[in-house]
């Protein structure tokens, strides 16, 4: 071959993606640790209304457990982008694990007031985007550019897989034992991530970073801020999950008055996660460069009107529309994620991530602890409120993300 003449790269295809060093084992993990986050979730909410009974210290519990991390997203994000990923997620995900425990042997002495709860979910919550961030920003990182629209496609089928895995696990140990166990359960997956971790190489760190840490966190949400396409994919998603977050909330709620039982809202929860799984798959077969906001605003129709299912007083039309708006939000989610690699440098990944998804995830704590309020109105409303935030944000992602931006390598 004569010199300067190109060789052409392989097909992107997922055996190509599984043979990429280090992927295996990052998928792995975040399968275990995302399964962790759902049981924790779901094992939570249940917790909260069995114990306290009280769908406000479930919506304010699950609030305490996302939201005090997200305001931390951009020294997360800076700590990323200066030290690395796998030492930061590890740690992580070991605090995740003693906050889960002592949760469960305070709960079982009887010495756990609402007000320990909360400071648990706190101290639990503080860390959280260093492995929420770190994972996302570790898929591109070590997965050539021509391969991302199958990195994040895997990437979303991760969540379909913890989706099914995590409230299916956490609906039967609390129906066969207790709340508890579903807690200690998430606590021991946790764990197992941390060392599936271990395997995975840590990407090349940027030079330019600086270890000025609260410099590089203000230049971070800066960069979030100016981007357009950034700031209104964080905008739209942000949105969609507030209404999402109440969801979450309403649903044990609706399905308990129905007569179902804790392990019916963990597999209408798991129904969500199955229906991903294909919708990811096929979405990330479909090149969509240029085509991201038209996907993400169509598949935001979908999911809103799919969540309007529950105002049906029927436990299976539920569970359809549920399993509708999990597909949908997969799909959605691999074109959010490829846009959002594209016009982002590799070297602030860490930093750009960690502030956009903190935007994107803040709409679930809001959307929880609104709901108690909103559920103390009536049902309905809250039902109306959650699809009317999720048809909202579909129009936002429509008409305020840019048309195209300059793809970055």
């Amino acid at each position: 071959m004569t010199t300067g003449q190109g060789v052409s790269a392989p097909p992107a295809t997922y055996r190509r993606l599984l043979r990429v060093p280090g992927f295996r084992q990052l998928l792995i993990s975040s399968l275990l640790t995302r399964t962790a986050a759902q049981m924790w979730t779901v094992g939570l909410i249940i917790f909260a209304l069995q114990r306290y009974h009280s769908p406000s210290v479930a919506g304010v519990s699950l609030f305490l457990l996302i939201f005090p991390g997200l305001l931390l997203s951009p020294i997360a994000g800076a700590l990323l982008d200066r030290h690395g990923r796998k030492r930061l997620m590890t740690l992580d995900f070991v605090i995740a694990a003693v906050c889960l425990t002592v949760i469960v042997l305070l709960a079982g002495a009887g010495r756990l007031p609402v007000w320990g709860l909360y400071a648990l979910l706190v101290g639990g919550s503080l860390t959280s985007t260093l492995s929420i961030a770190g994972a996302r920003s570790f898929f591109p990182s070590i997965i050539p550019r021509d391969m991302w629209d199958r990195g994040n496609a895997a990437d979303s089928v991760l969540y379909g897989v913890a989706n099914i895995a995590g409230p299916g696990l956490a609906g039967a140990l609390i129906a066969t034992i207790s709340s508890e166990a579903a807690l200690a359960g998430a606590a021991v997956a946790y764990l197992a991530g941390a060392v599936a971790l271990q395997g995975v190489p840590e990407p090349a760190r940027s030079d330019e970073v600086s270890g000025r840490i609260l410099y590089e966190a203000w230049r971070g949400l800066r960069y979030v801020v100016t981007n357009r396409t950034l700031r209104w994919i964080a905008v739209s998603f942000s949105t969609l999950n507030v209404g999402w977050g109440m969801v979450i909330v309403a649903l044990p709620v609706i399905v308990f008055h129905l007569h179902g039982n804790a392990a019916v809202v963990g597999l209408m929860l798991a129904l969500a996660g199955l229906a991903g799984i294909p919708a990811a798959l096929v979405a990330g077969r479909i090149r969509t460069e240029g085509r991201e906001r038209e996907s993400m605003a169509v598949f935001g129709v979908i999911m809103g009107i799919a969540v309007l299912a529950l105002l049906v007083p029927s436990l299976p039309l539920i569970a359809l529309g549920i399993a509708i708006a999990g597909g949908a939000d997969a799909a959605s989610s691999v074109s959010a994620f490829s846009l959002r690699q594209r016009c982002t440098p590799r070297a602030w990944f860490g930093r750009a991530f960690a502030v956009a998804m903190a935007f994107n995830f803040s709409g679930v704590p809001i959307g929880s602890a609104l709901a108690g309020p909103v559920l103390g109105v009536s049902t309905t409303f809250a039902i109306l409120v959650a699809a009317g935030l999720t048809l909202g944000a579909s129009v936002v992602m429509r008409l305020k993300i840019p048309a195209s931006d300059a793809a970055v390598a």
